[in-house]
């Protein structure tokens, strides 16, 4: 196991190279997305609010960031882009200080079932905004679900290799289906394995989490 790690890390290490080689040729944007995540925090008997915003822009094979924070732009950020994020290699995450509290955007390539491309996460003191899970259980339960979902591609890979086999007979070409669904189990399977052996311990062990509320607007 620790030998297919080690060789899924040296892929991602080489795609981290090819991205940054294309990385220096700049292209076109090719769309703009903006996330949005609008927090109240507890300070005492009263609440501050925090709008932190994202914006987006896509080229080929590399993003430019803009970020806000209530209204103000953060021109000193030190955000980029890093396809492989959780999992390895520099980059895919921001974390600066503010008002006695620890901001943190992280980027989330694979281990996400919304959307196509991969999206950011926001957690302030540890804490992810939208699910309110603790840093390193939100990473592991997204493991977890990564590894159920490798378990149902190779259970459907198992039932189609063995019904066409048995309605075919062997040798049948329609058996690769089977086959496919075996490695896509397989690949999502390590997948799910890394996060739950890289954030077993908590990113702020010795801060409280803060009391959050959403905004009620």
């Amino acid at each position: 196991m620790i030998c297919v790690l080690f060789d899924i890390g040296n892929i991602y290490s080489t795609l981290s190279w090819v991205y940054r080689f294309f990385s220096t040729f700049k292209m076109p944007f090719c769309c703009t997305t903006t996330q949005t995540w609008v927090h109240n925090i507890q300070m005492g008997a009263e609440y501050k609010q925090y709008t932190v915003q994202l914006k987006r822009r896509f080229r080929c094979f590399t993003e430019e960031y803009d970020l806000f924070v209530n209204g103000e732009k953060k021109e000193d950020h030190s955000l980029s882009y890093n396809v492989c994020s959780p999992f390895c290699c520099p980059g895919g995450e921001y974390e600066w200080e503010q008002d006695g509290h620890i901001f943190l955007l992280m980027y989330n390539s694979s281990l996400t079932l919304t959307t196509s491309f991969g999206e950011y996460r926001l957690f302030i003191d540890g804490i992810d905004v939208n699910t309110k899970r603790e840093f390193s259980a939100f990473w592991r339960r997204r493991g977890w679900i990564n590894i159920f979902m490798a378990v149902i591609s190779v259970l459907i890979g198992l039932i189609l290799t063995l019904g066409f086999r048995y309605v075919l007979g062997e040798g049948n070409k329609f058996s690769k289906a089977g086959y496919a669904f075996f490695a896509l189990g397989a690949l999502v399977f390590i997948f799910g394995l890394i996060p739950i052996f890289k954030f077993q311990q908590p990113r702020y062990p010795y801060r409280m989490p803060i009391e959050q509320t959403p905004n009620p607007v």
